[in-house]
């Protein structure tokens, strides 16, 4: 009895072992069978229309392939992003594609924003912004003048917007139209920018220097925690200033501030308190400060003139224009065009005469001591302590 029970439980154990070793196969030869169906990248395909002359956005469309129905659709969907009927000779649209299937238009506003036309869920069209993705290299350099500023940052590889923008920069410490000389040097700390491996417009200034006659100035970039993008000394005072050091951008200057000059008009010897910026007639004049216009007339020798009280201290004067910007009684603002240069009144050729009078008094406007620019808040000073460290090595030695 026992041994027949002892056989039984045996068959039944070994039985038992079998189907288990069995089913682990199965489980093994089915994990093996199992096929993982990996979802393919959808295939983006780029067809490229450039805007040729006299090309109109509806032209444009319907050589991208779409009626005359679809072109007032985008124009309506975009009424508030951007108007097509504005694009520019030289420029493009790109169609992309996923799979054959119709994603997106792209279309390139300026070099920092471009508008995206595509559907909803419904095939409606919906034009959107957004920015410009560029690869940035971080990127020094520097360079001496020796016939211009232009010639010097040219050569420097600058491009002529980053030129404009150090100008910018150091506006109201140096007027670049009159005192720049052979022998200034200049360094900056700037963004290279790359797209689609072709160099694409210079970025942001981070750090700047500049000398000047053996006076150096410096620059920093700071974005306070409120927003505000501003320049900085290395010392934290604000490189903005209640006074632009020229009234006009990248001119030349023909006669300079003189107690006695020989008038080509008058053919006589007077003093010249004030700055002759020679420029081509209608080159935009600039109110180096805010205040008030005082008077924008006809004033005798001077011509078409405009006067801007700044405060009870400063007023700055603006002659020989060929016309106005600005009305007498009107608030202007720092840098705000109020009038254009001209060559009225008592001028042998176009050019600006520029004055500055302190406390009743024509004073040189290369000369004179302007007043500061404010200091950095003093909640901010950490922070910006901190930005200015990582421009350590680039200032170092200032």
């Amino acid at each position: 009895m026992k041994r027949t029970l002892f056989i039984l439980i045996s068959v039944v154990l070994v039985g038992l072992f079998f189907l288990i070793r069995n089913n682990s196969d199965v489980e093994e030869i089915q994990e093996d069978n199992v096929i993982f169906i990996e979802e393919a990248e959808p295939v983006i395909t780029i067809e490229t229309f450039p805007i040729e002359k006299d090309d109109t956005f509806a032209a444009i469309m319907e050589r991208m392939g779409y009626s005359y129905e679809e072109m007032e659709s985008v124009l309506a969907a975009g009424e508030d992003i951007y108007d097509f009927t504005n694009i520019k000779l030289g420029n493009k649209f790109v169609i992309q594609k996923k799979d054959g299937v119709f994603d997106a238009i792209v279309y390139d506003i300026n070099s920092e924003e471009q508008a995206v036309i595509t559907k909803d869920h419904e095939g409606k069209f919906v034009v959107t912004k957004r920015d410009i993705v560029y690869e940035i290299e971080q990127t020094q350099t520097s360079g001496v003048i020796e016939s211009s500023l232009f010639v010097a940052g040219n050569k420097a590889g600058l491009q002529d917007r980053t030129i404009l923008e150090l100008a910018d920069i150091f506006a109201w410490e140096i007027d670049f139209a009159t005192v720049i000389q052979e022998g200034d040097s200049f360094s900056l700390l700037y963004e290279k920018r790359i797209r689609n491996g072709e160099s694409g417009p210079d970025g942001k200034v981070y750090a700047a220097k500049f000398e000047n006659s053996g006076k150096e100035f410096t620059a920093v970039r700071f974005e306070d925690p409120d927003g505000g993008v501003g320049y900085y000394t290395i010392d934290g005072e604000s490189l903005q200033k209640p006074f632009l050091k020229a009234p006009l951008r990248y001119s030349r200057i023909s006669s300079g501030f003189s107690y006695a000059r020989f008038h080509p008009v008058t053919q006589s010897t007077d003093p010249h308190r004030a700055i002759d910026y020679a420029a081509p007639i209608g080159t935009p004049i600039l109110a180096t400060g805010e205040g008030v216009v005082k008077r924008a007339g006809w004033n005798g020798g001077y011509g078409n003139f405009i006067s801007i009280r700044h405060n009870d201290t400063w007023i700055t004067q603006y002659a020989h224009l060929s016309r106005y910007a600005v009305g007498a009684g009107e608030r202007v603002e720092q840098g705000q065009v109020i009038g254009y240069v001209g060559s009225t009144g008592w001028s042998t050729g176009p050019h600006l005469h520029y004055e500055m009078v302190k406390n009743g008094t024509k004073v040189n406007p290369l000369t004179v001591e302007m007043p500061a620019g404010e200091p950095i808040k003093g909640e901010w000073v950490g922070t910006f302590e901190g930005v200015k460290s990582m421009f350590k090595e680039f200032f170092d030695g200032v």
